[in-house]
């Protein structure tokens, strides 16, 4: 059952390059370009060789990276759909599906644009940071002791 995610970005500076980009990232992951900036996950006749879709080492990561690409580019976002019609799952006890793993360990494909390097794609998903790590960071200063007493409500 398919993710079909389209957008419309207004384009900076770097236009076409940071397309060809964002294409490549992923097609990586394992999403089929359909043409211009749509995306469908799983490619297109995998159905029967990957039957549990991999949202948590395929999906997510290819959305947060669109999503950082937008906060920290020149690019402005004007629309985007993201359709799902999915099933996905993971239990160690059947051997059904894939847990979240590092970058290393993700089964990566082969893009037909290589503008996003393999060993870019996997230094970004190896350096995302446990979300606890930044609150451990601001401990100690006032808006970290806030955020603890926050946290604790």
């Amino acid at each position: 059952m398919p993710v079909v995610f389209t957008f419309d970005i207004q384009k900076g500076t770097d236009g076409q390059v940071e397309y060809n980009r964002i294409q490549s990232a992923f097609e990586r992951l394992g999403w089929e370009h359909l043409g211009g900036t749509a995306y469908r996950y799983p490619r297109l006749g995998t159905e029967n060789k990957y039957p549990v879709e991999d949202w948590f080492n395929h999906v997510i990561p290819a959305l947060m990276l669109f999503r950082t690409y937008l906060l920290k580019s020149e690019h402005t976002l004007t629309k985007y759909t993201l359709d799902i019609q999915s099933s996905a799952g993971m239990n160690n006890q059947t051997d059904f599906g894939t847990p979240p793993v590092a970058g290393d360990e993700m089964t990566l494909y082969d893009p037909s644009t290589p503008q996003f390097s393999k060993d870019s794609l996997l230094a970004w998903i190896n350096e995302i940071k446990n979300p606890s790590d930044y609150r451990r960071q601001r401990k100690g200063t006032a808006e970290g002791a806030n955020e603890s007493e926050q946290d604790k409500e």
